[in-house]
């Protein structure tokens, strides 16, 4: 497989003869990555039948071109991580290599971190169902950015949406299509997003719900009409002027226990 991979790296000799033979030969799916972290852009692979190894293609840039490709091991105990460092020309190779990745061993990316607003169409139009999808901070600045994500891509698993550069005036109205959420500095989430959504799992990390915000949803969360499927929920606001007078706009007119006095799944607050 670490041989084939550095074939990989060279993608463009393999003919399309040769892809179609690799199409007949039956393989479990492989667990992608793709990420355009500022980090370093990378992929990286991981089998089901090989738990303790991992494949890792590196886009970097920090010798001259023509000494590229390099193949490197790592070997830490019952782990191995096998790297293919490329250099890196760009967001348009690692682009080309994801697809040609997906095509080649016939698995979706499992697993994307976007770190550039170019790539959120692209992945869109690669795949619109992704397990688990990251967006960094600033990649969304736009209304209309941000509408065609959540209309457009599904997540199965779990959604990360960093802060974004877009007018704070602005209130998303719509319910978000992802199980479980995790948005930083959410200005723009509104109350009806939360209450007409299907999420399980909701984090939200500076959000501008007031006390009576939160109140509410508690409210509709209990009387099991709406959020039917929410497991767990934190919610982080700014800091509060009269905590106590908070505290008591939050719990108002609720039934609620202690976390310790139940054990199963919470059936109240």
């Amino acid at each position: 497989m670490y041989r084939k991979l550095g074939c990989i790296g060279n993608h463009p000799v393999l003919s399309k003869r040769a892809k179609s033979v690799a199409k007949c030969i039956h393989l479990s799916l492989f667990y992608i990555n793709f990420s355009s972290s500022n980090e370093g852009p990378e992929i990286w692979l991981k089998h089901p039948d090989a738990p303790g190894l991992k494949w890792i293609i590196n886009y970097e840039k920090e010798k001259e071109s023509s000494v590229y490709p390099v193949l490197d091991s790592s070997f830490r105990g019952p782990q191995t991580v096998h790297f293919l460092y490329l250099y890196d020309n760009g967001i348009e190779d690692l682009k080309q290599m994801a697809e040609h990745i997906c095509e080649v061993f016939r698995s979706p990316i499992a697993d994307v971190r976007i770190s550039e607003e170019s790539l959120i169409d692209w992945i869109i139009n690669l795949q619109t169902t992704i397990p688990r999808a990251f967006i960094s901070k600033g990649v969304i600045t736009s209304v209309e950015t941000m509408d065609r994500v959540f209309k457009n891509l599904k997540g199965t698993e779990y959604f990360d949406l960093e802060a974004i550069a877009i007018d704070e005036s602005f209130q998303y109205t719509e319910p978000i299509p992802f199980r479980c959420i995790s948005l930083w500095d959410p200005f723009w989430l509104s109350l009806p997003s939360i209450l007409n959504g299907t999420n399980s799992v909701i984090l939200s990390y500076g959000s501008k719900f007031t006390p009576t915000d939160i109140n509410t949803i508690l409210k509709e969360w209990q009387k099991g009409t709406k959020l039917q499927n929410l497991e767990f929920m934190e919610i982080e606001t700014f800091e509060l002027l009269n905590a106590r007078k908070a505290y008591l706009e939050i719990w108002a007119d609720l039934d609620w226990t202690d976390g310790g006095e139940n054990d199963g799944r919470p059936m109240e607050v």
